[in-house]
């Protein structure tokens, strides 16, 4: 089967807003919600498991560009510009949590490693730096990529897909192991390889049952509300696949007008995904050492907070881009 290669100019901008709402969830911890922990929770599951975006997105692609598809060739450009920049940019938080301080949260017998292999566990785990437990458990789809390549081309393979969807009930994202989170977030990358590969099909489904689903999603996300303790649940990891729908579809709808509000956080998404957590951490330290402590947690400043982040982002990502011309994307992924 022969496939345009032409630009999707919906799935872009919808990365575009997937890496907004990472940016905007690491935002949160910037604030002291002790007198607002209502909204806090609130906000904390609706921009919770925004990954679940990117890892569909991520495996729309890889099914639409499959006729091109060159296992060498696709790992070698992988490891050129997703894992060496992983391991630049790894570098000063590296350093920071196995000589100068301790990173908080870490399992008592970390603090037991030398040196070295702390920064192998931080490396194969992610857990240096918030949201880069993420690539570790791309790599594994990336690696995975055989297999899926030959999965596509099955005529059952996506017969399985609503069993596979069953399985974030059962096996939650795993923490500090990325096989884990690979086998959690295997549906979501299925879901995004059957919307590429029947595109039209899913089209005309998502025609008619886009407020359908925005209505389950309502009800997944009222059930997590009340029985859920964490943010990670089976009701956030299927409401955000059931939303990740529901968002492909309205962005598909909106076309290239999303273009004006996504397209350049769309292009420079890896390059933000990369560097956002320096650029919010820098500005709780300063926020802390001149105010005395977090500001308290509003809707508004919170929202402020969240487009301050993403508008230094993209200073920052478009600063790398221009001190290093054609070498940026081995170093910051764009």
């Amino acid at each position: 089967m022969t496939k345009s290669s032409a630009h999707l100019v919906h799935l872009h901008n919808f990365r575009g807003f997937a890496i907004a709402l990472i940016i905007a969830t690491h935002c949160l911890s910037g604030f002291d919600w002790s007198a607002s922990p209502l909204m806090e929770s609130v906000l904390k599951r609706l921009v919770a498991n925004g990954t679940i975006l990117f890892l569909f997105i991520a495996g729309f692609l890889f099914q639409h560009l499959s006729d091109r598809y060159q296992v060498s060739d696709y790992l070698l450009k992988k490891a050129r510009y997703v894992v060496l920049p992983y391991i630049i940019v790894s570098l000063p938080a590296l350093i920071v949590f196995t000589v100068v301080m301790p990173r908080p949260d870490m399992p008592s017998y970390f603090y037991d490693f030398q040196p070295w292999e702390k920064v192998g566990f931080f490396l194969v785990t992610g857990s240096h730096l918030a949201p880069f437990w993420f690539i570790p458990t791309i790599i594994l789809f990336y690696l995975a990529s055989p297999a899926l390549h030959w999965l596509d081309r099955q005529g059952w393979f996506y017969y399985l897909l609503p069993l596979a969807l069953l399985i974030p009930v059962f096996v939650s994202r795993g923490y500090l192991d990325p096989l884990k989170s690979f086998v959690h977030f295997i549906p979501v990358w299925m879901l995004g390889m059957a919307c590429s590969r029947y595109r039209e099909v899913a089209a005309k489904w998502l025609k008619y049952l886009l407020w359908p689903l925005m209505v389950v999603f309502a009800i997944l996300f009222a059930c997590e509300m009340a029985f859920a303790k964490g943010t990670h649940s089976w009701y956030s990891s299927i409401g955000k696949i059931v939303l990740t729908l529901c968002l492909y579809e309205m962005f598909r709808r909106w076309g290239e007008r999303g273009a004006k509000w996504f397209g350049l956080a769309g292009t420079l998404s890896f390059g933000l995904f990369f560097l956002h957590s320096y650029v919010i951490s820098s500005a709780k330290l300063l926020i802390e050492r001149f105010s005395g402590g977090l500001p308290t947690g509003s809707l508004v400043g919170y929202f402020l907070a969240s487009i301050s982040a993403m508008v230094l982002s993209i200073f920052v990502v478009q600063v790398v881009r221009f001190v290093l011309p054609g070498q940026s994307r081995q170093w910051i992924g764009v």
